[in-house]
């Protein structure tokens, strides 16, 4: 019986584990030579639970991954800086704008009774006799305008029409600078000749004329000077010569783009219809031939003080409550369209009954018409 030890079976047994591992190192060797590392890409099986991952072959020159130094320059790096300081500031001003202030850029401006905004896009009326103080918009817009209101007598209806006439304007602002604007207007005291209640003046009594001059103090606020009615062709006009000095300023309620809605203030002294009230008139002449209020009785051309509040809600509404010195009043505007707006509202106390407040069956009702060309 043969018996073979163990140190020749473990000599044996290398020589097999050896033979084996090299044959796999050539088998592999030969494979990676010959450029078939796709052949054991799809050799690659995936399973649910396991991924055989491969090392690929990198071909790829070393020198394409060295890194180059190069000396920089302390004045260019400097520059870099500077650079990008002033980026930041200007993109945290730019956000600052846009959060915070872009009422800064907005521009109120005015067009007759109305609010105009960016310079180009009209709004509402925010009063109604009071006139806006904002610069007028840099157009040579011929704007046109009918004004009344009902003269209600005892036990009337609100709505009846009992005897009023329709006052015409005309504005146009012909003159614009940077800041300043001015222009001239155009009354007509009768635009209705006929049967029917009011229409027993002649068309066309009543023509005179006024200026109006502007200036833009900021982006919201302005102040404006000048006359309606001042310059009389007729002695049929008792719409008042109205001299004037308005200021108005905006407050803009909304920190976004849209601006809105914003609050409106308009304060200032003027003649005619705007010191009719008896305890608040002041610094009295017979100047110019009078306030021109009253075609049967005359009156001294006095000062008064008078105000508005408006609230725009949007680019299209807006409602105001306006003391014009004749009377407290308060309305609503409308602007369907750019040249269109309407305003109506009513008339809640008058100066010759010492602004006592009238009740349902006595208040009366004024509105305005306005189109632009």
């Amino acid at each position: 019986m043969l018996s073979i030890s163990s140190d020749f079976l473990r000599g044996k047994i290398y020589r097999v584990f050896f033979l084996i591992l090299y044959t796999i190192s050539t088998l592999y060797a030969d494979l990676y030579s010959k450029g078939n590392e796709q052949k054991l890409h799809n050799k690659l099986e995936i399973s649910n639970n396991y991924i055989n991952w491969e090392k690929i072959k990198n071909n790829a020159k070393s020198d394409k991954f060295n890194i180059i130094w190069e000396k920089y320059d302390e004045s260019e790096l400097n520059k870099n800086i500077n650079d990008i300081y002033t980026e930041k500031r200007i993109i945290d001003n730019e956000s600052k704008q846009v959060e915070f202030g872009y009422s800064q850029n907005l521009i109120i401006s005015s067009l007759n009774r109305s609010i105009v905004f960016d310079d180009k896009k009209i709004g509402p009326d925010i009063t109604f006799l009071v006139p806006i103080g904002f610069k007028s918009f840099n157009e040579n817009f011929l704007d046109i305008s009918i004004r009344g209101w009902n003269r209600r007598s005892e036990n009337s209806n609100l709505f009846q029409w009992n005897g009023g006439d329709a006052v015409g304007q005309i504005f146009y602002q012909f003159l614009h600078k940077d800041k300043s604007s001015f222009g001239l207007s155009l009354g007509i005291r009768s635009l209705y000749q006929g049967d029917l209640a009011g229409g027993g003046t002649d068309f066309g009594e009543g023509i005179s004329s006024g200026f109006r001059w502007d200036y833009k103090l900021g982006n919201l606020i302005g102040l404006a000077i000048g006359a309606e009615q001042f310059f009389q062709f007729d002695d049929k006009t008792d719409t008042g010569r109205d001299i004037y000095l308005s200021i108005s300023k905006a407050f803009l309620l909304s920190k976004n783009k849209d601006y809105l809605p914003a609050f409106v203030l308009t304060g200032g002294v003027g003649t005619g219809y705007f010191a009719l009230w008896e305890k608040t008139k002041f610094a009295c002449t017979d100047a110019f031939d009078g306030a021109a209020v009253d075609i049967d009785k005359y009156h001294k051309l006095c000062w008064g003080p008078f105000g508005a509040i408006s609230w725009v809600f949007n680019e299209r509404v807006a409602t105001f409550f306006e003391y014009n010195n004749y009377s407290f009043i308060t309305g609503v505007s409308f602007n369907p369209g750019k040249k269109l707006r309407f305003t109506l509202g009513t008339i809640i106390a008058e100066s010759f009954d010492d602004y006592k407040f009238k009740n349902l069956d006595e208040m009366r009702l004024f509105g305005r018409f306005s189109i632009g060309f």
